[in-house]
C-alpha cells in the first residue's frame, strides 16, 4: 500500500539579496525551510536570480509546480515592475497549476503570526527585521479588547545614524540595547521576532539579554516564506470579518458597501475587506433595484472611523416594475484608494431580460 498523500503548500521570499523557500506539508510538524544568499552579480536582477535557485532547489529535491496545492510569493519590493517581471520569469508549468499571488513582507508576517497558537498573537507581537544598517519593525497589536476583538499590524522604520548606530561597531551591543530600551517602553511587546543579516553574529549580548526578560523571543530567516506558505492553508477569520487593520505600503484599510434592510434595520454589508493589498483586493454581489435606478455606495476608512457616501446613477435601463431589475457589482482596486466599480444589468428571469449593460463608477477613497 503506497504512502497516503498530503497536501503541500509552498511560500516563496524574495529579497535584495537572498531569497528564501518554505514549504508546509500537512503530514509534517515542521516546516521545510532553506534560504540561498545571492552574490553581488546575482542582485543585479535579484528576482532572476532567486527563481534560478528555486528551480534548482526544486530539481534537487524532485518537486515540480504541480506538487503543491498552492504558492504565494512574499517581495521585498511589490511594485508593478517587479511583480510583473517576476511573471515573465516564471516558466509555463508555473502557470498550468498556479496564478500568481504577491503579497507584501508585512502580510506574509501577519499571516505567520495569526496562523500560530492564539498566545502567540493575542497582546502585542513584534518583528524587528535589520540589514544593510536599517531596523524596520511590524508590530502587531490588540486595539480593541471587547468580546469581538480587533487587531492592528504597522510597519515603520527606525533611523539608525540618529542613534549612532552602525554595523561593525565595536560598541554596537551597548548602542543597540539602548535603543531596545527606550523603543519597548513606547513599544511594548511580549513576543519578539528578529530577521535579517544585521542580528546575525554573537554580538547581541547585551540586547538579547535585555530583549529576553519576561519576552520570548525567536530568531529565523524564513519567517516571511513561512507566513507566504501558510496562506493557502486557510484564511485569517479576523481578516475576513474585517478586524485586522494593515498599515503599510500596497495595504487596503477601506471597505466598500451598501446599506441593506434586515429585519426593518439598516446594516452595513461590505463588498470588500480589509488587510489585503490593494492589487489582492477585490469583491462582488447582486443586488435588487427598488424604485430608484441610482445605488448609493458607502466607503468606510477603517483606519480613521470615517464613511463617505457616493451616488451611482445607471442610466439607460429599460423600464421595468419595481424589484425587477438585479445588478451584479464588481469592485476592483487600482491603488490602496483608487479603483473602479462595474454594475452589470442582469434583469430579472425570462420576463424582464437583462441588458449586460455595464455601468462604470470610478472612486476615489478618504486617504
Amino acid at each position: 500500500m503506497g504512502e497516503l498523500e498530503t497536501r503541500k503548500y509552498a511560500g516563496i521570499d524574495i529579497g535584495l539579496t537572498s531569497v528564501q523557500v518554505s514549504i508546509y506539508d500537512e503530514a509534517m510538524t515542521e516546516m521545510t525551510e532553506e534560504s540561498f544568499p545571492l552574490n553581488r552579480e546575482e542582485q543585479e536582477d535579484y528576482i532572476a536570480g532567486g527563481i534560478y535557485f528555486v528551480r534548482k532547489y526544486m530539481e534537487a529535491n524532485h518537486l515540480e509546480w504541480s506538487d503543491f496545492q498552492a504558492v504565494h510569493f512574499s517581495m521585498e519590493d511589490t511594485s508593478e515592475a517587479n511583480r510583473n517581471h517576476l511573471k515573465e520569469t516564471l516558466d509555463a508549468s508555473f502557470f498550468e497549476r498556479h496564478s500568481l499571488c504577491v503579497i507584501t513582507r508585512l502580510r506574509a508576517f501577519v499571516e505567520y503570526v495569526f496562523h500560530q497558537e492564539r498566545v502567540v498573537w493575542d497582546r502585542s507581537t513584534l518583528l524587528m527585521d535589520y540589514e544593510g544598517n536599517r531596523l524596520r519593525y511590524i508590530l502587531v497589536e490588540q486595539i480593541r479588547r471587547a468580546k469581538q476583538k480587533a487587531y492592528r499590524a504597522s510597519l515603520e522604520e527606525i533611523n539608525l545614524n540618529s542613534y549612532d548606530i552602525v554595523e561593525g561597531d565595536s560598541e554596537l551591543d551597548y548602542k543597540f540595547s539602548r535603543l531596545m530600551k527606550q523603543f519597548l517602553v513606547k513599544n511594548p511587546a511580549h513576543i519578539i521576532f528578529l530577521t535579517g543579516k544585521g542580528f546575525e553574529g554573537n554580538w547581541m549580548k547585551r540586547t538579547l539579554t535585555y530583549l529576553c526578560a519576561g519576552r520570548r523571543v525567536f530568531m529565523g530567516q524564513n519567517l516571511y516564506a513561512n507566513g507566504a506558505a501558510l496562506i493557502g492553508t486557510g484564511s485569517i477569520s479576523f481578516m475576513d470579518e474585517g478586524m485586522l487593520l494593515m498599515q503599510g505600503p500596497d495595504m487596503v484599510y477601506h471597505t466598500i458597501g451598501l446599506i441593506t434592510q434586515e429585519a426593518g434595520r439598516a446594516q452595513y454589508v461590505p463588498i470588500t475587506s480589509i488587510g489585503r493589498e490593494w492589487y489582492n483586493t477585490k469583491g462582488s454581489m447582486d443586488i435588487i433595484l427598488d424604485k430608484s435606478q441610482k445605488v448609493e455606495f458607502f466607503y468606510h476608512n477603517t483606519k480613521a472611523n470615517e464613511i463617505e457616501c457616493a451616488t451611482c446613477e445607471i442610466k439607460n435601463l429599460p423600464a421595468r416594475p419595481p424589484k425587477t431589475t438585479r445588478m451584479h457589482i464588481e469592485v476592483q482596486f487600482t491603488s490602496e484608494t483608487e479603483g473602479i466599480i462595474l454594475l452589470k444589468d442582469l434583469g430579472f428571469g425570462t420576463m424582464f431580460p437583462g441588458t449586460g449593460k455595464v455601468t462604470v463608477f470610478p472612486f476615489k477613497l478618504i486617504s
